[in-house]
């Protein structure tokens, strides 16, 4: 009976010797041939908007290329309305810049509270075209925005677009400069849309942007002004009359990664993420124009839509001219000279 008992033991000893010398890990089949399994990283995107935006498109085609072109190497979580940073926008900022967040889009208004620089990219009637914003993009002052993004601690991949920023009002139609005095004007924060409506004799009002529905809505301020797109997604046409299509900032998206995840990198996955921002900034732009066409059309039936001529916004130029003298100065005259600005 013990010689049966021992038989068994050392059955069973032998068993999970055996076991354990048949390698570690899992493995996949290729054919014939086995080889361990790649640990896949994930990456974070975060983008400011929800996912009921073109934002977001362009974040879906940089997640399906990574995904695919490093064969699951690498995959890609997004985190719309700035999830990563409870809803503040320079927070997000400072995430890419800290590895926090590994990919980000973000407007570049945004970026022009980290680097006044910034700022060139969206000076008022510079580049009032979609043809002008693509000449400057595509040429000296997309590298210069890509080298000042350099500066700042990220790594740009490719620009996109918000669109034009476009006034609304519930006073008059917006067709000269005069139309804006004393109107109570919500803006960003940012010291040149500061300076910019208080040139014009309107009355700026800094102010988050959440309470914006409710103070039009109550006449505590006139009006506003913000791409098409964010004017229809927020249903600001309920407590506004007037739409004016002045293009008078174009509102540029900067996708960049992280310097972290740069560097961790090879060059082969460095032209991989390269090409893969490239291709998804330029399906979010074509796609953003599109969407804009579209809901001009829809708010003109709930609004009074004006468009300015080319001879309108000329009159605004010529207005601005004291504002690109303040900004020469600032920025300087080959920055300036990159998005439109002449002497």
């Amino acid at each position: 009976m013990l010689k049966r008992v021992l038989s068994f033991v050392l059955i069973f000893v032998l068993a999970l010797s055996l076991a354990a010398c048949g390698g570690g890990g899992d493995v996949v089949e290729d054919g014939d041939n086995e080889a361990p399994a790649v640990d896949a990283k994930t990456l974070k995107l975060s983008i400011t908007i929800s996912e009921n935006s073109t934002w977001y498109e362009g974040a879906m085609r940089f997640k399906e290329i990574i995904e695919e072109e490093t064969e699951g190497r690498y995959l890609v979580d997004i985190y719309p309305n700035e999830q990563l940073a409870g809803g503040n926008q320079m927070k997000g900022i400072e995430n890419v810049q800290t590895g926090v967040t590994d990919v980000d889009i973000h407007s570049t208004i945004v970026y022009t509270i980290v680097d006044e620089r910034f700022t060139a990219l969206n000076m008022p009637w510079m580049i009032p075209t979609y043809e002008e914003a693509d000449a400057a993009i595509n040429g000296e002052g997309g590298e210069m925005i890509f080298e000042i993004a350099r500066d700042n601690g990220v790594i740009p991949l490719a620009l996109g677009e918000s669109g034009y920023r476009q006034f609304t009002n519930n006073v008059r139609p917006i067709t000269k400069p005069s139309d804006l005095e004393a109107l109570k004007i919500r803006v960003p924060g940012i010291k040149m849309f500061l300076d910019l409506f208080g040139m014009l004799g309107a009355d700026p009002t800094a102010m988050n942007f959440a309470e914006v529905f409710t103070a039009l809505q109550q006449g505590t301020i006139d009006g506003q002004e913000n791409p098409v797109d964010i004017i229809s997604s927020s249903k600001l046409d309920e407590v506004q009359k007037y739409l004016t299509l002045s293009n008078y900032v174009y509102d540029a998206l900067l996708m960049s990664v992280s310097t972290n995840l740069w560097d961790s990198l090879s060059d082969e996955d460095k032209a991989i993420f390269e090409a893969a921002g490239q291709e998804a900034m330029a399906y979010q732009k074509e796609r953003a124009r599109i969407v804009n066409d579209e809901k001009v059309a829809a708010l003109s039936e709930t609004m009074e839509v004006n468009e300015l001529s080319a001879e309108e916004i000329a009159v605004f130029q010529d207005a601005m001219v004291p504002l690109y003298e303040q900004w020469v100065e600032i920025l300087g005259m080959d920055l300036m000279k990159a998005f439109g600005y002449q002497e």
